[in-house]
Order: C-alpha cells, then sequence, then structure tokens
C-alpha cells in the first residue's frame, strides 16, 4: 500500500510541476495555482523564510523518513522515470562515501553562510530541475505544440503556435550536462546522485536514521536471497548482514514489495509493522500539511496580451547589460542575487518571454530582463506570483506602475531622427508611462525621456525601429525605486 500510495503521489507531484513550467497557454493558469508546489521545495521555502514549510519537511522526515526525496522532489522523481525509461532493475549495496557526502554539505551550508549564490544554486536540487527542463522540455514541448497546430489546420485554440525562449549557451550546456549525468548515474548506480551529490538529500538523510517508522528487516524471516538488495535503487540494504543505511533510503518501498518472504516492513524500532488503522491515521498526518498549502496558495490568474506580434518586423540580436535588468519585486541586485536559484520557473511563467537565463553574474544563470522579443508589462506581475524563493516579492500592478527597475538612455547618434532625417515617434508613442516626449522647434523632434517619470519596462527599446541596436535602451538600477 505505501509504495503505491508514494507512487501515486510522486506522478502527481511529477505532473503538477510538468504543467507549472511547461505550461503554453495564453492565461498560464497553472502557472499561478501550482505554485505552491515549488514554494514547498526545501532551499526556496528556506531563502524565503517560510520556516513552517522547512519544519514541517523536517518533522516528516523525523516520522517517515526521507519521502520529501520520493513524493516531493522533482529531481528526484525525475530520476525514478528515467529509470523506468531505462529499465534499471537490478541493484546491490554501495559503500556510504561519507567524505564525499561531507564534502558536499559543508560547500552547500558555507555558500549559504558567506551568501556565494553560485555555488548554492548549482547543489540545489529543485533548481537544477528547473533549469533541466526549462532548457531542455520546454522548447520540446513548444516544438510538439506548433506541430499539433499545423496537423490540425488551427481548429483549436489551445495549440496556437508559440515562439521559442532564447536559450543561453551556459543554461543549454548545463542542463544538458545534468541529464547525462542523472542517466549515466542512474543506469550504473541508481538514485546515488540523491545520496552523494545533493546536500538537501545529505542534510535529511541525517534526520531519516531518527525517523520513528523507516524499512526494517526481520532476521527470523529474512533468508539473505538479496532480492530486496536488487531492487533498492538507493543501494542502501546490506542483505548479508541484514542491514539498512537509513540515510541513504529514499523512502520509495521497493524493498518491502519485494521480498517474498515478509521479512522486511515498515516499523517502529520494537519491530511491529504497521496497521491499517495506523496506516490511514498516518497518511492523514502527512497529506494533511500538503493539502493545507496548496489551499492557501491560491493566486489569481490573469491574461496578458502579448504585443510583439503587432509588429511585423525580425527580432533584435540579445544586448548584454553591464548591470542586470532584474524584474519588479526584486528589489535589488544584492536581494535578488542572495535569494534567486537560477530555477527558472519565473522564466516559464512570463507570457513575455522576456526574462532570460543569465551567462555571467553574481549568481548561476540567474535571468533578467531582455527586451528583444518583448516588454515588461506594467499590468502584469506573474514572476512575482510564482518566485518560490522571495528574490522576487509578491507586489500589485499599482505598485510596478510605480516601480523603477531601471531607466531609459538615448543614443541620438543612432536615432533615425539624426541618421535618416525622418520622423520617428516609435519609443514616445509606445511608453505606457508618457515617460517620453518630442522636443525642438523643427519638424524634425528628437525625443526626451522624463527620467522621473520612467519605470524602465522596455517598451521604448523593444518598438525602436533601429537595427541592430536600439537607439535607446533601458539601464537596470542596482536598487529598485518608487517614483
Amino acid at each position: 500500500m505505501f509504495k503505491k500510495l508514494r507512487t501515486f503521489l510522486g506522478c502527481l507531484t511529477l505532473l503538477g510541476f510538468a504543467l507549472l513550467f511547461l505550461d503554453l497557454s495564453l492565461d498560464k493558469i497553472w502557472a499561478s495555482h501550482l505554485a505552491w508546489l515549488a514554494k514547498m521545495q526545501f532551499l526556496p521555502a528556506f531563502l524565503a523564510h517560510s520556516f513552517i514549510i522547512v519544519a514541517v519537511i523536517l518533522l516528516l522526515t523525523l516520522i517517515f523518513g526521507r519521502i520529501y526525496c520520493s513524493i516531493l522532489c522533482p529531481l528526484g522523481l525525475t530520476q525514478d522515470l528515467l529509470l523506468n525509461l531505462l529499465g534499471k532493475k537490478k541493484f546491490s549495496y554501495l559503500p556510504k562515501l561519507t567524505f564525499l557526502r561531507l564534502g558536499i554539505l559543508v560547500l552547500f551550508l558555507a555558500s549559504l553562510i558567506w551568501g556565494l549564490p553560485q555555488i548554492f544554486d548549482l547543489l540545489d536540487p529543485y533548481s537544477n530541475f528547473g533549469r533541466m527542463i526549462t532548457t531542455i522540455g520546454q522548447p520540446i514541448a513548444i516544438l510538439i505544440n506548433n506541430a499539433l497546430d499545423t496537423l490540425t489546420q488551427g481548429h483549436f485554440q489551445a495549440l496556437a503556435p508559440k515562439n521559442l525562449p532564447l536559450i543561453g549557451m551556459s543554461a543549454l550546456g548545463t542542463a544538458v550536462s545534468l541529464l547525462l549525468l542523472l542517466l549515466i548515474l542512474g543506469q550504473r548506480y541508481g538514485r546515488i546522485f540523491c545520496n552523494t551529490l545533493c546536500p538537501i538529500g545529505i542534510i535529511l538523510g541525517f534526520l531519516s536514521r531518527f525517523a520513528i517508522f523507516r524499512p526494517r528487516i526481520n532476521a527470523a524471516k529474512c533468508t539473505s536471497c538479496g532480492q530486496c538488495s536488487r531492487n533498492c535503487k538507493a543501494n542502501c540494504i546490506d542483505y548479508k548482514n541484514q542491514t539498512i543505511d537509513a540515510s541513504r533510503c529514499v523512502a520509495c518501498f521497493n524493498c518491502t514489495t519485494s521480498c517474498k518472504f515478509g521479512a522486511l516492513t515498515l516499523t517502529k524500532e520494537d519491530d511491529q509493522p504497521l496497521n491499517q488503522s495506523r496506516r490511514n491515521s498516518l497518511g492523514k498526518i502527512a497529506l494533511g500539511p500538503l493539502f493545507l498549502l496548496g489551499a492557501s496558495s491560491k493566486v489569481q490568474a490573469q491574461t496578458e496580451k502579448s504585443e510583439a506580434e503587432i509588429l511585423n518586423r525580425s527580432y533584435k540580436p540579445r544586448r548584454e547589460h553591464t548591470l542586470p535588468i532584474l524584474p519588479s519585486g526584486a528589489q535589488s541586485l544584492e536581494h535578488f542575487a542572495s535569494h534567486c536559484t537560477g530555477c527558472q520557473l519565473c522564466v516559464a511563467a512570463c507570457p513575455s518571454q522576456i526574462l532570460i537565463s543569465q551567462d555571467t553574474g553574481q549568481g548561476f544563470l540567474q535571468p533578467n530582463l531582455s527586451f528583444e522579443k518583448n516588454y515588461c508589462h506594467p499590468s502584469c506581475v506573474k514572476c512575482s506570483q510564482v518566485c518560490p524563493t522571495g528574490a522576487i516579492l509578491p507586489i500589485t500592478r499599482e505598485e510596478k506602475s510605480s516601480l523603477q527597475i531601471g531607466q531609459a538612455h538615448i543614443d541620438f547618434r543612432l536615432c533615425l531622427v539624426n541618421t535618416e532625417k525622418v520622423t520617428c515617434q516609435a519609443c514616445q508613442r509606445n511608453c505606457p508611462t508618457g515617460a517620453i516626449s518630442l522636443v525642438g522647434n523643427t519638424e524634425l523632434k528628437q525625443p526626451t525621456v522624463n527620467f522621473e517619470a520612467c519605470i524602465g519596462c522596455g517598451a521604448c527599446e523593444h518598438y525602436c525601429p533601429v537595427r541592430p541596436i536600439s537607439a535607446i535602451k533601458v539601464f537596470g538600477n542596482k536598487v529598485h525605486r518608487s517614483i
């Protein structure tokens, strides 16, 4: 029963994350209503100071062992999926690799203490999953969606063609390397990644040693057939000595279902197996916090119409920013860099596709705004609704419309008014805050920017017809301010 329940809940979690990151609908409804899944992840909850969620995860670990790794962690569930696809069926007991595990844990904790996001971003399992599915899975999903739209001749509105997102080479290389690593390690060693390279798994593994209910071997019934060890994808069962390393057990319950002699059951220290009534009670304890958190995380979804299709012109090449332009709600470069884990959930949720992974910077693949394909609509607050770490704090549309994330600057050497001697009002006409005006006594008036009214949304840079570099550019603020 426990394995079936674990498999059912794990499938629901993985499906929820797939809808969260790969949702292609225009209204992004799943990105709003399933964002609570991301906020239940260990490191994002810790960085967002959601200590109640952290405490719930730790409490569940002390009761049932590492069910977080088998039910809630999307990277762990992805490894289970890959193992099933690879057809890996037989494993064997492996040593603990204690020094490697301690080294990873010390490196992870030191990066948190000293504020080194490049390190803890790279080690966090949830963020690694987000980067992998956004960089590899989302383009594939878009291509499939567009192919289905072509085959159905556009009869289904839900399959409206989508544009492929811009992907940096660093993000692509990191995602592909992680996928290959999971495939190679999974085929040979099962979920050894979770027990040697994942700091969250190592932390929870320490607590799971003291779990009240965990698989134990009944020596009187055990025949040392080795069936449990061959089915243990955590490689933690030493059937010869009839011991289980509880710190590495990921609570998959493969062992309890594979034992034909009933020698391996989920028990307390007194070696008494759980009866049906206690199973039901403990199931309610385990699932209760999940339903409560899900019910309290409803976020209103709003439809944002992209204006990028209004212009029938090619996109501009991506421009590198000296100071990254951060989304509204990030507050400052320091706050964003110390909280963002680069999970790419905001990238997946952005309806304008202007949030792009940063190849270089203070953090590891932390996203920033780029206005080649669109601009940041003052009425859109999707990224602040889904961010699980508090790197982008929730804001209202009213707050965003008066929050300056950057300032637009005009390079008159590139402006068409100067180079082509023609009238151009693109930036002034499309500025949503009226921060740009045309000045001059002649017919060819030049645009000028009122810095006290500009919010840095990028509409002017996006609509500027100058190629390949816009004549007006937005430069990010190190600290956001109200105007």
